[in-house]
């Protein structure tokens, strides 16, 4: 609830982001970690086809399609700390140009350490910025300074949100 996913889409549908990697593709991870569902899913993201379910060749056909290319990978709420697992998936895309990037959102700072390289810790809102946030929304066209019974159990509503933007909103 913090903006993750929302963040990674607001990179992944940028069009400086589109008109900098030849080839992007996004696939939600969630739970249970599969190697496979993971593999085909990209590769189906790519080019739109059918594809069998042997991971070896599924493996060979992903690297075949990034060799070479700069690309843009999100894995989207990654659960899985299982370094091992993770290692064999990451050698998939050694095969890419220089400059390519994954982007992984995952609410584990297990996951995020294991992933290594840069990362970006989002935190809850404050106060001021979660009434900001609630009134824009709830109040949408009115003046809420017009409504003051409104805005105290507006606030109420907005402190039992927890700083939350997608609870806030």
């Amino acid at each position: 609830g913090l903006g993750k996913t929302t963040f990674a889409k607001s990179i992944y549908h940028d069009e400086r982001v589109k008109n900098h990697f030849g080839l992007k593709a996004w696939y939600c991870v969630s739970e249970p970690y599969d190697a496979l569902r993971i593999t085909k899913g990209l590769i189906q993201e790519i080019d739109s086809q059918d594809v069998h379910n042997n991971l070896n060749q599924l493996q060979v056909k992903l690297k075949e399609k990034l060799k070479g290319k700069k690309f843009l990978i999100v894995l989207d709420d990654v659960w899985n700390d299982n370094y091992n697992e993770w290692d064999d998936l990451r050698n998939l895309f050694v095969q890419g140009d220089v400059g390519s990037k994954i982007i992984v959102t995952t609410r584990k700072e297990r996951v995020a350490l294991m992933m290594g390289n840069e990362q970006i810790s989002m935190d809850n809102l404050s106060i001021e910025a979660s009434w900001s946030l609630f009134k824009r929304h709830a109040f949408e066209n009115m003046d809420p300074m017009g409504h003051p019974e409104l805005e105290e159990v507006g606030k109420q509503v907005a402190a039992k949100c927890k700083g939350l933007p997608l609870a806030l909103k």
